[in-house]
């Protein structure tokens, strides 16, 4: 297998499992990638935005649509941005060339109903049950991204103080709160964990795999479809569908965007922004039990 190959098996997992996308999707996005190198001919830490702009070019003389190439150049923009994550590039080429926002769909999210089954279905009397919901409560109740939840240290974590440390992109760092019961799970899990995963030395990661290796992105993954099928939610959800639960709820009950750009860690507030579509049904539903002019159209 070939370095790029090796990349891009990850890249698929990243996609898959991080940020939720269909296998549909995840394949038009790896033919995409592949068919851009496949022209260029080039490593991928050796293209700039000249090669980008110029296979805009050869596409268009080619006479792909415009939404075929912008299609194109949004995939081949987020495999940079994981190569950027993964530290294998210093810049994305792509940031320079007028391109499709990344978040142009409205994201899948959980209702509360499903939240609750999800969060019940683990059998907490088993030390896998009980790490795996430790994992799905500290998604949903933190918004932290699955490769920032698989990389907290047990040293990140103030339970006095109820808050973890947690390290986002660009290694940027945000403390986020924990609630009472969540913070006497984490403690009961702990005390299970030392027991249960360590296997010879403990290398301070919160969780575990069976060999005392810090779990996978993929595991992650596995382990909350395992649970939404157990609790016989319908979908192809992932870890990131957590994520948006958790701001989409927030959003709902009323919590303001630069609060929950600051819980999501996101840089642009235009990011959060994405989940103001997801609440329109509640304003819609606002006025028509109070505007006198929605009363009337009721």
């Amino acid at each position: 297998m070939n370095n790029l190959s090796r990349v891009l098996l990850n890249y698929k997992n990243y996609l898959r499992t991080e940020l939720g996308f269909s296998e549909n999707t995840i394949k038009a996005y790896i033919h995409d990638v592949r068919s851009f190198f496949e022209w260029s001919e080039k490593y991928y830490d050796k293209i700039d935005m000249v090669d980008v702009v110029s296979y805009m070019s050869y596409l268009r003389e080619n006479t792909f649509a415009v939404d075929t190439i912008l299609r194109k150049l949004s995939g081949l923009s987020s495999f940079y941005d994981f190569l950027l994550q993964e530290k294998l590039v210093g810049n994305n080429p792509l940031n320079a060339v007028q391109k499709p926002g990344r978040w142009d769909k409205i994201p899948k999210f959980l209702n509360f109903e499903d939240i609750d089954k999800l969060l019940d279905a683990p059998d907490i009397n088993t030390s896998f049950g009980l790490r795996d919901k430790v994992l799905i409560e500290t998604l949903y109740s933190t918004g932290v991204r699955v490769s920032e939840l698989i990389n907290i240290m047990i040293s990140d974590m103030d339970l006095k103080r109820g808050i973890i440390k947690v390290t986002g992109k660009g290694s940027k760092q945000r403390f986020v709160p924990l609630y009472s019961s969540l913070i006497d799970l984490i403690n009961h899990y702990l005390e299970v964990r030392r027991f249960s995963f360590v296997k010879n030395r403990d290398n301070g990661y919160l969780f575990l795999n069976k060999n005392g290796g810090k779990l996978s992105r993929v595991s992650c993954w596995s382990i909350i479809k395992k649970y939404c099928a157990a609790a016989g939610i319908k979908g192809d959800f992932s870890p990131h569908t957590l994520r948006h639960s958790f701001a989409t709820h927030l959003l709902t009950n009323g919590a303001d965007l630069r609060t929950i750009q600051l819980f999501l860690g996101h840089a642009d507030i235009s990011t959060t922004e994405i989940y103001t579509h997801v609440t329109d049904d509640k304003k819609r539903n606002i006025l028509l039990e109070n505007h006198p002019r929605f009363r009337d159209r009721k």
